[in-house]
């Protein structure tokens, strides 16, 4: 089982979501607890460039997501609409 910590800017951005996404969102996050991969629930893919950061699709948003697999941890990084500045941080 793997313990979530959400970035202040995640925590932000979540409250600021549409509630149905929102309620998406949550449920994204509560299966990562027990599988940081879900791969065909969710498109996810790693980003390019980066070791052990993903990003997980929500209709037109994005999670972005780093995995401490030693420490059982996933930092959310950010949760944004899909654009260019998504992806940077």
């Amino acid at each position: 089982m793997f313990e979530i910590f959400l970035s202040n800017a995640a925590k932000k951005a979540l409250m600021n979501l549409d509630k149905r996404i929102a309620e998406r969102a949550k449920k994204a996050l509560l299966t990562l607890k027990t599988s940081p991969l879900p791969i065909k629930e969710y498109d996810i893919k790693q980003l390019v460039g980066e070791e052990d950061t993903y990003r997980l699709r929500i209709s037109r948003y994005r999670i972005v997501y780093d995995i401490d697999w030693n420490n059982k941890t996933i930092t959310v990084i950010k949760i944004d609409k899909r654009d260019e500045k998504t992806y940077r941080f």
